[in-house]
């Protein structure tokens, strides 16, 4: 006989205890069910069993009363409940309690069940403080989704503090201080997020852009000669020398306190200086190498501390920016993964859309080929600052990556989670690719069914509709089409070269815009959902998305000398910049203030340049 919720009012739930995802299994199973069955009178048992395979996929066997969930591993009966879970109709659709949603599913037929991930490895990575004050809420999140690794990620970085310092408390004097705070997170919380991941069969990656922390810069006045060689002279700014023993030394000793201070990850991060290029050293040792090459050198060294002081950990070496190609003349160590960041790429388009981005992560696979579980994507479908605030659905896209990147070989699938701003509503970005990351032949139009049903109730429909027309409208505001990158400027800033291009862009812009403005025209909420969130939400994006539309016009209109139609453009672009000024006032905490408060003057600084242009 079919089962459904009604039928879990007597629960029995067997299992080994001494396993902590199977007693976490079933914690949840009692605390989901508990409620929803409550005065109900039907009785199921249900047995887990783990295997030891490395891999977390899972059968589900039901034979009504009876349930069965084998997982190849812990972490895989874990996963097969929470796919119990969703059959009986439950869904996760953002962190913290208000994201745990119920409607009465269908019945669930005798029959095995059985479903295995696309990725070994599928990674959400938490990349800011506001995020890490809620680290709690986000793991959850991420493990009913079945994600099964945590990376604790710090943008802007952080850096070494005398013992006992803390956060400031004003959203000013973080703005001020301007950096990034993980390190004394980990010193207060690491004891526990290890124990909590653990707990859910959660692997933890820990770092950043930290290679610079290991080589103090005040110490260029005794040893100039650890730091880069630029245009003959050596220059204290960026990374260091590779070629230099004392540079070796130095961090060396400074990785082995930090592997010491932040212990339990699976895989670490010292990543190089976050520039687009002109950080590495060209002394005549260093000058034959290329900056992928001296990244690559510099992470050995590294990894070769990691594998005295953690030997199971490995390192990963950052394919990004000026070392996104392949190292020509240096080889991986055994412990050093590696990670493709294309954070440069068209995302209008998916990754093997555009040949030069897909030969970029052939050639690192090529690299790392013959290695188990090596190959890393760093992916940035929750990263509000390379979106300038927005978070488009990625609807199409998405799922197109998963395939592309599956093809490739990455092994391990990660999603940048990083917001100068809260999100309000319900997180689709991070559950889409959760979707996405766990079957890369994912059902797009029942899983939106299903996400929207869940998180808007009786607007479901209307808003699956809505997340369409959305995802239409921010490819063709995202599309970079021929333009030329501009150094040291993020990808959405865009760019005036070649002169056509940009006029395109700015036509391509104001029909996005129309597109998306006519789409969210009238949007209502009934109550019962998380609608008002999402319309908070959405109403920050458009006004981003108008800024950007806006200042790209004003910028073409300025260059082919229409004043006039220049200045109204500015005019439009200014106000919906207050706009956005305006809800972070309302709706930000503090914790936001490392990021918001810089992008905003950001924005602004881009608007009334073009406004100098214009008049000028």
């Amino acid at each position: 006989m079919p089962l459904s919720i009604a039928d879990f009012a007597s629960l029995t739930v067997a299992f080994d205890s001494t396993s902590g995802p199977l007693n976490h299994a079933a914690d949840e199973l009692f605390s989901h069910v508990g409620q929803s069955a409550r005065g109900s009178s039907g009785e199921v048992a249900v047995t887990l069993i783990a295997g030891a395979r490395g891999s977390d996929g899972f059968e589900v066997r039901v034979e009504s009363p009876k349930v069965t969930v084998a997982g190849d591993s812990p972490r895989g009966a874990l996963n097969g409940v929470y796919w119990l879970l969703e059959q009986l109709g439950f869904l996760w659709v953002r962190p913290g309690a208000e994201g745990v949603r119920f409607s009465t599913g269908p019945a669930l037929a005798d029959g095995t069940y059985r479903e295995a991930p696309s990725f070994p490895r599928r990674t959400l990575i938490l990349g800011c403080d506001a995020l890490h004050d809620d680290w709690r809420d986000w793991l959850e999140f991420a493990s009913r989704n079945r994600l099964n690794s945590a990376f604790f990620h710090d943008t802007p970085p952080s850096v070494i503090r005398p013992p006992g310092s803390r956060r400031p408390q004003s959203a000013r004097e973080i703005a001020a201080d301007g950096k990034g705070w993980l390190f004394e997170r980990w010193d207060d919380d690491g004891r526990a997020i290890r124990r909590e991941a653990a707990v859910r069969g959660v692997a933890l990656q820990f770092g950043g852009h930290h290679l610079p922390t290991l080589l103090d810069r005040s110490l260029f006045a005794e040893h100039p000669e650890w730091f880069p060689s630029r245009a003959g002279a050596r220059d204290p700014r960026y990374n260091l020398c590779t070629a230099s023993p004392g540079a070796i030394a130095e961090v060396k000793a400074r990785a082995r306190e930090f592997f010491a201070r932040f212990p339990g990850a699976a895989v670490y991060h010292l990543w190089a200086d976050d520039i687009r290029g002109g950080g590495w050293c060209a002394c005549s040792e260093c000058s034959g190498w290329s900056p992928s090459d001296q990244a690559l050198r510099a992470t050995n060294v590294l990894a070769g501390v990691l594998a005295e002081v953690a030997p199971a950990a490995s390192l990963a070496h950052l394919a990004y920016h000026d070392t996104i190609a392949p190292p020509a003349v240096t080889s991986p160590a055994a412990n050093v993964c590696g990670l493709y960041a294309p954070r440069n790429r068209n995302y209008a388009f998916s990754i093997d859309n555009r040949d030069e981005h897909y030969a970029e992560l052939l050639g690192l696979a090529k690299t790392f080929s013959g290695r188990a579980d090596s190959l890393g994507v760093f992916e940035y479908y929750s990263d509000a600052i390379l979106y300038k605030w927005m978070d488009p659905p990625n609807l199409l896209v998405l799922p197109a990556d998963a395939v592309g990147y599956q093809r490739a070989g990455v092994t391990d699938f990660g999603d940048l989670a990083v917001t100068p701003r809260p999100w309000l509503g319900p997180t689709w970005h991070a559950w889409w690719f959760a979707r996405c990351a766990w079957n890369s032949h994912v059902d797009r139009p029942n899983e939106l069914a299903r996400f929207c049903n869940a998180a808007f109730a009786a607007d479901g429909a209307a808003v699956a509709g809505l997340f369409q027309r959305l995802d239409s409208g921010f490819r063709q505001l995202l599309d970079l089409g021929d333009l030329e990158r501009i150094p040291r400027h993020d990808v959405l800033d865009f760019s005036d070269r070649p002169r056509e291009a940009l006029s395109r862009k700015a036509r391509q812009a104001g029909q996005a815009m129309e597109a998306l403005n006519g789409a969210a025209a009238g949007l209502t909420m009934s109550p019962g959902g998380l609608g008002a969130g999402f319309r908070d939400d959405l109403a920050v994006s458009l006004a981003m998305a108008n800024h950007l539309a806006e200042r790209l016009q004003a910028w073409d209109a300025a260059l082919r000398g229409d004043t006039a139609s220049a200045f109204a453009h500015l005019g439009s672009a200014r106000r919906h910049l207050g706009a956005l000024n305006d809800w972070d006032a309302r709706h930000s905490s503090p914790a936001y203030a490392n990021l918001s408060s810089k992008m905003l003057q950001a924005a602004s600084w881009h608007t009334e340049r073009i406004a100098a242009l214009t008049a000028g």
